[in-house]
């Protein structure tokens, strides 16, 4: 599945005479918005008597505000030819006052109903039309929801490289601007674009930066995106019980409040999941309720792998008319998206697209005129932060203090544990020179005697071996030396290879830039990681752990889980199966902690640090 990205303004501008009327216009779309999510009728009524009122007193930035808000309200509840109409209104008002801006955005909009209509050949034009205002203003955020979109609507058309193009044009543009919400929408339709090109390993690394974002932004749209596609592309590569374990974490982040689409996603993923487990009768139910609505809601490219679905489920479940129907729905849909028309024209548009680029220099002219309005706002701000400037010294005065005293509180704190990590490291130097050399020189007195029974000295070397071998790693771990030498990601990803075994697969995903932390930092972090997998090791009985680094504005996220057996929350203590010593970390570092776990459904464990800096 993926994210399509509407364009949102807000904006400053006049009001006309008529104070009372707009101001009760903009009550009436504030309160429409307040009631989008949970009373749609309500919702409704209020956006239509805004832009009635609107209309009515010429009130054109009120209008503007109405149908960018309704279109997207309307579009939310899937009344797409509604939405149009609404998205056309915006566009001949944006270019009655020539705000070309504000009109590319409805371009765009526009481009969105026509896909979810079908209609993808209109969705593309439209979308043209759009870059070309954007490129001409350099308006940069609009540009990287636009590419994404328009990644979008080529892969409903099947054409997946260029798909890939547009949508890694999205991703890079929105790294670019530093923008993270952006970043993550990109992230959704990039995976897409990689999972039908059948770049999984990409789509999966991007599938898990996503869910990070998410988390970290606590943006639960976000995470059932990326929950939903790591189960699908796992399902893709024949993982099945990983897919089904990420599934249903998907389910339970499904609330009234989420879109109903969410839900059908999930259902769908379900069905496909026991279609690959050969398990038609687990699969029919999920199936029968998403076809119900899959038609008005999935693009082609997935309603296509529908119909297919449908084909051989129903030829397994011995309805050979309904697998004929579907097989034939199939062909039908199949047929269009490869129609080399459709593709010539996609062609076509992306020249003329290319050609409105080169013209650029006709819109810098009022381009000027729109800098010069910013520079006035500018202007003000400067003035109001200036008035603020007293205050916010006094406040940072206050924090300093504030900060100083617990600063001496986790020197208190530090310099305890730095007296257990000493305990550590002196009894992994006696284990390494004094265990260690007994055997060293027990290995070379067998080789002395190997020639009285050759297999039996064999044997007893290789035991020796195995008994040196495990003291290294005991005083490695209590002592990790490495961490000191290269860092923290280093030290991790040589310690979860140790670990991983064939019956267990770890693997390690950081996100964002990870900064420069203190020693000590860095030691507690290790620490509770390997706390951490030790639980996995002993108690989960997983086949496969992830643990994730992120940092994003100041804020360091640590994330592990497995898809182990679980265990009920309720009924254990808080410093329970042996999590005492990683909660105690963790506090060390004033981080803050949630535990997530369901008998058979593993468990997740999520950790968030402020303030972390060397």
């Amino acid at each position: 599945m993926r994210l399509i990205l509407p364009v949102l303004f807000l904006f400053i501008a006049p009001r006309p005479s008529s104070g009372q009327d707009t101001t009760t216009v903009r009550e009436w779309i504030a309160t429409a918005t307040a009631k989008a999510a949970i009373q749609p009728d309500s919702a409704d009524y209020y956006y239509r008597k805004a832009g009635a009122l609107a209309e009515k007193i010429g009130f054109t930035d009120g209008l503007l505000d109405y149908t960018r808000r309704y279109t997207l309200f309307l579009y939310n509840n899937l009344r797409f030819e509604e939405a149009l109409k609404v998205s056309a209104l915006q566009l001949e008002k944006a270019m009655e006052i020539k705000n070309f801006s504000k009109a590319s955005s409805a371009y765009n909009n526009m481009a969105l109903q026509y896909q979810a209509m079908g209609q993808l050949q209109k969705a593309a034009d439209h979308l043209i039309k759009a870059l070309e205002m954007a490129e001409r203003l350099n308006d940069q955020p609009n540009l990287q929801k636009y590419y994404t979109n328009l990644g979008s609507i080529l892969l409903d058309l099947g054409n997946f490289p260029k798909s890939l193009f547009y949508t890694r044009k999205g991703h890079e543009t929105a790294i670019a601007l530093k923008d993270t919400n952006a970043i993550g929408r990109s992230l959704v339709n990039l995976l897409a674009s990689e999972t039908l090109s059948k770049r999984f390993p990409d789509a999966l690394a991007h599938a898990h930066e996503a869910r990070v974002i998410g988390l970290l932004r606590k943006d639960t749209i976000l995470q059932l995106c990326a929950y939903i596609n790591l189960g699908s592309i796992q399902n893709r590569v024949s993982r099945n019980d990983s897919a089904l374990y990420w599934n249903q974490v998907a389910e339970r982040h499904l609330s009234p409040t989420i879109p109903p689409d969410y839900r059908i996603y999930v259902d769908h993923l379900y069905a496909e999941i026991y279609m690959s487990q050969k398990q038609p009768a687990k699969a029919a139910p999920y199936f029968d309720r998403v076809i119900a609505d899959a038609e008005n809601i999935f693009p082609r490219s997935e309603l296509r792998e529908l119909y297919k679905l449908g084909t051989e489920l129903k030829e397994m479940q011995g309805q050979p008319a309904l697998a004929l129907d579907y097989q034939r729905k199939f062909d039908v849909l199949n047929d269009s998206m490869n129609n080399t028309a459709t593709q010539a024209a996609i062609n076509e548009l992306e020249i003329q697209y290319a050609t409105a680029r080169k013209e650029q220099a006709l819109a810098q002219q009022q381009l000027q005129l729109e800098r010069q309005d910013f520079w006035i706002w500018v202007s003000w701000g400067i003035v109001a932060l200036l008035v603020g400037a007293g205050a916010v010294t006094w406040v940072l005065f206050r924090q300093r203090q504030k900060a100083a005293g617990e600063r001496k509180r986790t020197q208190l704190l530090l310099a305890h544990l730095a007296g257990e990590e000493k305990e550590r490291a002196r009894t992994a130097q006696e284990l390494h020179d004094g265990v260690g050399s007994i055997l060293s020189a027990a290995k070379i007195h067998m080789h002395s005697v190997r020639g009285e029974d050759p297999e039996a000295s064999a044997r007893v070397v290789s035991l020796i071996e195995d008994a040196a071998r495990e003291v290294r790693n005991i005083s490695h771990s209590l002592d990790p030396e490495i961490l000191l030498q290269e860092g923290l990601e280093y030290a991790l990803r040589a310690f979860l290879a140790k670990i991983s075994h064939p019956g267990l697969s770890i693997n390690l995903y950081t996100v964002g830039e990870m900064p420069q932390l203190a020693a000590g930092q860095e030691l507690l972090l290790y620490r509770i990681i390997q706390e951490a997998m030790n639980n996995v090791i002993r108690h989960a009985n997983a086949t496969e752990a992830i643990v994730q680094l992120g940092y994003d504005n100041g804020i360091l996220t640590l994330t592990v889980e497995d898809n182990g057996k679980g265990f009920d929350t309720n009924a254990v203590p808080g410093k329970g199966i042996g999590l005492g010593n990683m909660v105690t970390r963790i506090n060390l570092l004033k981080g803050h902690y949630e535990i997530s776990s369901r008998p058979g459904e593993g468990t997740s464990i999520y950790a968030e640090f402020a303030g972390l800096m060397a």
